[in-house]
């Protein structure tokens, strides 16, 4: 075949970019194909970027109608000015794709199509009107908004996280379906802009994936801030009439409606698989999406997944890793394992959660022996001083062997200790490891020597 590449990549986005680039820079020939223009995927276009241009701004507006809490008095009215939040996203995204594009352009045996990739046999693929073929194949195509089968006219015109950061207005109300990951940050960051927000959950409580610890933490400032919040309920319907959205549910057996101008559907993700013929290429497939073995392959042995494209942590950063793995399991001969035991991610709410390896939640559930240490931020200096004396850290400590497997943190700044946790766990850390270290004060950073302290005097005090 003319067109034959020793890999095809579907997916530019945070698996398949760093994976294409890599293969090329061995020399292998390599074709990136992508539906967009440019490489980015999801997250740099409508995801982790733009949300995180959002929060930045919330939380700057949101500092400055607070100042009084530091005896600042501001005269005149605070304002938000949409558009210039909504061109700074785009400017960040272009720079950032285009600057991905310039790489891409560099390499000579890496060439990007835009295009509808679909499998025509376990050998090559079409892309709108062309053929190609491979010796090796990587999907990477990403995950979608995973849509309730529910009835009514408004369902078609409900928003997803894609269309939020399209809307030229700073919406006055936003009503919220489901109450995971993307909803709670979306959320939090519209109210402190002054958006009336609402948010409705089948479950019994937000956050479900996280420790009940965790999710409390946001729950209660949610609450603090104005946020409704209506749980145990079942939805049956969203109409649209008149201008407004309609939403139809059932909660402790009665009806209610709900009417707002604008919804945003974040029921969760689901990979994004439909429409490339993996049927055609032999390609095993289920509502998770791509079935993949710990080496990433496919059913089919020269056909690998990654990314949100198959069951598992759906995390651009996990992607990228997997990618590395992925490449090195294509070309070199001994196969790497994926282990998610140190997977680090942080949630981007007020205040913050950060997790690494393996959390109380999961630790529970998967009858681990283990011990639990926290240590509160109520009596911690910088917090205190910086009027944000609220979370914790917790280490999971496996009993038998003393190591830390797994941290979480609940903080205004969890974002930024979550890498410190991530060195302990990745290290397989003990407590009399941690406290090794010399941890400057004020900080927060001092809260892992402190609960390091705690469990040493413990064990102390247990022996005597």
């Amino acid at each position: 075949m003319k067109n034959e590449y020793d890999l095809i990549v579907i997916g530019a986005g945070p698996a398949g970019t760093p994976a294409a680039m890599a293969a090329a820079k061995f020399g292998l020939k390599v074709l990136l194909v992508d539906k967009r223009e440019a490489p980015g995927g999801e997250c740099l276009f409508e995801g982790c970027i733009p949300s995180k241009v959002l929060e930045n701004a919330a939380n700057h507006y949101a500092s400055v109608a607070h100042s009084d809490r530091f005896h600042i008095e501001l005269s005149g009215q605070e304002q938000i000015h949409w558009e210039g939040v909504l061109q700074d996203k785009n400017e960040i995204v272009k720079k950032r794709s285009m600057a991905a594009m310039g790489q891409i352009e560099k390499m000579p045996t890496l060439e990007y199509k835009q295009g509808s990739a679909k499998f025509v046999d376990a050998h090559s693929i079409q892309v709108e009107e062309e053929v190609f073929g491979f010796k090796k194949a990587l999907i990477a195509s990403g995950a979608k908004t995973a849509m309730p089968n529910i009835q009514g006219s408004g369902i078609d015109k409900v928003w997803t996280n894609r269309d939020v950061f399209f809307e030229e207005t700073l919406p006055k109300e936003i009503l919220f379906i489901g109450a995971g990951a993307i909803s709670c940050e979306l959320t939090q960051m519209f109210n402190k802009l002054g958006v009336k927000c609402h948010i409705l959950e089948r479950g019994e409580r937000i956050l479900k994936h996280l420790s009940q610890d965790c999710a409390m933490a946001v729950q209660k400032r949610m609450l603090e801030d104005g946020i409704e919040i209506d749980l145990n309920l079942n939805l049956e319907s969203i109409d649209f009439e008149d201008g407004m959205f309609h939403v139809n549910f059932t909660q402790e057996g009665k009806s209610r409606t709900l009417k707002y101008t604008n919804v945003l559907m974040a029921t969760g993700r689901i990979a994004n698989v439909d429409g490339l013929g993996l049927e055609n290429a032999g390609v095993e497939y289920d509502k998770n999406g791509v079935v993949v073995n710990e080496q990433l392959q496919s059913s089919q042995p020269h056909i690998f997944a990654c990314g949100d494209a198959i069951k598992g942590p759906k995390f651009a950063h996990t992607a990228s890793y997997e990618a590395g793995i992925v490449v090195h399991n294509m070309f070199a001969p001994s196969p790497h394992a994926v282990d998610f035991s140190k997977n680090s991610w942080v949630l981007f709410s007020d205040p913050q959660v950060g997790v690494v390896g393996i959390d109380e939640q999961n630790a529970k559930k998967d009858a681990m022996d283990v011990d639990i240490e926290m240590y509160d931020f109520a009596q911690d200096a910088r917090a205190q001083i910086d009027k944000q004396a609220v979370g914790f850290v917790k280490f999971i400590i496996d009993k038998k062997t003393k190591v830390i497997i797994g941290v979480e943190i609940v903080s205004e700044d969890a974002s930024s200790l979550i890498g410190e946790a991530s060195l302990i766990v990745a290290n397989k850390m003990t407590a009399m490891d941690v406290m090794s270290a010399i941890h400057p004060h004020p900080t927060l950073t001092e809260s892992f020597g402190k609960i390091a302290q705690q469990i040493f005097f413990k064990s102390m005090m247990q022996r005597g």
